[in-house]
């Protein structure tokens, strides 16, 4: 009986491996397409002077580019951290799964958009369309953290069901207030921008806890 469990649970967590192996991989991916809209300026008169204020002026491209990029860094953090959590998956797992992974990618579009006309007319329309696609993200989000509810049966017996609630509501907290960001988009381009570059420091502090959360769970679970 002990050794049929044991053997379920190696087969379980094998599954559990191929899946973050594979969504590594996309995560690798999404980031290295990013850097696809970092294009050399265009310069008429090609001078020291006229190459770096050519330069310059594409911060807007950088800007997004750094912002997504710390996006998706963060994510593949908090990915890592919640799928140490998880012992077995399913089929709900799986499909939730591919629509974060499905989001991620998507988030180039976005970024291109921004980098292109953050300093224009159509600068509110631009973090707007930003903002709408993080709401999106964050919507898989709770989609994920729904298949890893307690009550299914995919968690590492060590894990406390009181963790997977309060990283629920952080997840739906970050809804609230990317939806927020995309109302104030409307209003002013780089408030809605602003908030949604702040939250870089509240999913930053939730991935850094969340390693060090399943480092401990991890450490007992080999105990026991």
């Amino acid at each position: 009986m002990t050794v049929g469990r044991n053997m379920q649970d190696q087969g379980g967590r094998g599954e559990t491996s191929r899946l973050e192996a594979f969504s590594d991989g996309v995560f690798a991916i999404a980031l290295t397409i990013l850097v696809l809209d970092l294009r050399l300026p265009p310069v008429e008169n090609v001078t020291p002077s006229g190459l770096i204020s050519a330069v310059l002026d594409l911060w807007p491209s950088y800007f997004a580019f750094a912002l997504s990029f710390a996006t998706i860094l963060i994510m593949w953090i908090n990915h890592h951290a919640r799928m140490g959590l998880i012992q077995r998956i399913d089929g709900l797992l799986m499909f939730a799964n591919g629509l974060v992974l499905f989001m991620v990618v998507t988030l180039s579009f976005p970024t291109a958009i921004v980098g292109e006309y953050l300093t224009g007319p159509a600068a509110k329309g631009a973090v707007f369309t930003y903002a709408v696609f993080v709401l999106a993200t964050s919507g898989a989000w709770n989609v994920f953290m729904v298949a890893m509810k307690p009550e299914r049966g995919l968690l590492r017996p060590t894990v406390p069901a009181s963790a997977i609630a309060t990283t629920r509501r952080r997840v739906a907290f970050g809804f609230t207030v990317y939806l927020v960001a995309a109302g104030l988009s409307l209003v002013n381009a780089y408030l809605g921008l602003g908030l949604i570059t702040a939250m870089w420091g509240f999913w930053g502090v939730v991935a850094y806890r969340a390693l060090n959360e399943h480092r401990a769970w991890s450490t007992e679970a080999t105990e026991a």
